[in-house]
């Protein structure tokens, strides 16, 4: 059996590494999230498997077909009571505030 060492290597004795490239803001889609609306998710949402809106922080859940059916994906809220809790917080939940953003200007329809 081997025994591996870790020997750091003496500072300088490598390539700089290249700058980090300049963090920018997906670009999501042309289609609107179901929940606030905004063109954020990149299929159709019958085809955003748990795609989650970075406006709203909606989880698309494919398998809950009607706005009054409580979503597994959410904790149990319907995409009614998300809708009416974005427009009152700007998120699907309270909690989920501090996570959203503000829709891109190509994101507003």
């Amino acid at each position: 059996m081997e025994n591996w060492i870790y020997r750091p290597e003496p500072a300088g004795s490598r390539e700089a590494a290249p700058p980090a490239p300049e963090r920018t803001v997906p670009r999501y889609g042309r289609f609107p999230c179901p929940c606030c609306g905004y063109l954020t998710f990149p299929a159709p949402k019958e085809e955003a498997v748990a795609f989650v809106c970075p406006v709203c922080f909606w989880e698309n859940d494919v398998f809950t077909p009607d706005a009054d059916q409580p979503s597994d994906e959410n904790r149990g809220i319907t995409l009614n009571q998300g809708r009416e809790a974005f427009r009152r917080l700007g998120a699907v939940r309270k909690d989920l505030v501090r996570y959203v953003r503000k829709p891109l200007p190509e994101e507003i329809p």
